[in-house]
């Protein structure tokens, strides 16, 4: 594939990967495919560890996650790329693909099983502020890594406010896309952050039915020691986790920057239930 490097190929882990962008075959099951799409900062990580245990459990898919791979790997823009590659490397049987952080149109999407979880944009964006400011891993991939560093610079010369009102019309994008394309025209039901947070028992129920298994209670034990148990996420921006709670562009924003989300997002909080 353009753009990544030959030493790369090697790399055990994303074997399967590397494999599907080449069009090769992962899967012989006839088991309807997963897709999981989120977007940043809604527990995106805990819930590819999440999906992946259940999928050892009761699904038994060849799990991918190709957008990692190239962000990791490539010099390409990885959401064009996949939109270009999808006919190669979505296959309706057999695969666990995801964390997709945005919308593909996908070919043939009424037969995949499809995950959805999103949360408040509002808070979304506040978040990725500091992510991308102070947390976020780096790719692999020396150039981008430069230009990820680069961009960390610009972004921790900004107040959260700025960064918000620059970045907003980007979420609004991935969100619309979602509510329109999956919500709206597919009636996909879809898991709330805030759920995951403040009512881990009814998100877990949730979950289960969107595979349509019956998560046992060594099961759901499980996945609640994967989150951390109960224990007290303090604030701390140079963490991954930097604040789990709900509700922050409340604290960390200016009310006129708070005024700006609303009226911004108001089609989107309207359509998700969101005050």
């Amino acid at each position: 594939m353009k753009g990544i490097k030959k030493n790369y190929k090697k790399k055990e882990n994303y074997s399967n990967e590397i494999k599907l962008l080449r069009g090769r075959k992962i899967s012989t099951s006839d088991q309807n495919s997963v897709l999981f799409f989120t977007t940043r900062k809604c527990a995106s990580t805990y819930m590819n560890n999440c999906i992946r245990y259940l999928n050892e459990k009761y699904l038994h898919l060849i799990s991918v996650d190709l957008a990692s791979y190239i962000w990791h790997y490539s010099t390409q823009e990885v959401y064009k790329l996949l939109e270009e590659k999808q006919a190669e490397v979505f296959r309706t049987n057999g695969i666990l693909y995801g964390p997709l952080r945005q919308y593909i149109p996908i070919n043939k999407l009424e037969k995949y099983c499809i995950v959805l979880m999103l949360r408040d944009p509002r808070d979304v964006v506040v978040s990725n502020y500091y992510s991308i400011g102070y947390s976020h891993t780096l790719p692999f991939n020396e150039r981008q890594q430069k230009d990820f560093l680069q961009y960390r610079q610009r972004v921790q010369q900004q107040t959260v406010d700025e960064y918000v009102r620059e970045r907003a019309e980007r979420f609004h994008q991935i969100y619309s896309e979602y509510c329109n394309f999956l919500i709206k025209d597919r009636n996909i039901k879809w898991l709330r952050y805030e759920d995951f947070i403040q009512n881990f028992d009814s998100w877990v129920k949730q979950l289960g039915e969107c595979f349509n298994v019956d998560i046992e209670e060594k099961d759901i034990n499980a996945l609640f020691e994967l989150k951390g148990g109960g224990k007290k996420v303090e604030e701390n921006k140079l963490n991954h986790i930097r604040k789990a709670t709900p509700g922050d562009h409340k604290e960390k924003l200016k009310k006129e920057t708070q005024d700006f989300l609303n009226t911004k997002f108001k089609d989107i909080l309207s359509t998700l239930n969101y005050d």
